[in-house]
């Protein structure tokens, strides 16, 4: 039973996490909306705009999106323009 729940849990936040998805952007895209974002790193605020989940993109998880972050979460569709 335990193992069940595990799993159902599992593939519930598989699902969500791939409907946040969108189209990767390109690097230029990406580029100029870091720009866009200020060309530092992002608060929680200040990426807002551009990014759906910021927990996802912030992966060493310290509060802030640095290029690297951003740049990988555009890669997986996790940045708007």
């Amino acid at each position: 039973m335990r193992c069940t729940i595990f799993i159902l849990s599992f593939a519930t936040l598989f699902v969500a996490a791939s409907a946040q998805a969108q189209t990767p952007l390109s690097d230029a895209d990406c580029e100029a909306t870091w720009k866009a974002a200020g060309g530092v790193d992002l608060t929680a605020d200040t990426a807002k705009p551009f990014i759906a989940s910021f927990d996802q993109v912030d992966i060493d998880h310290n509060g802030a999106i640095n290029w690297e972050e951003f740049k990988a979460g555009c890669a997986k569709g996790l940045i708007t323009k």
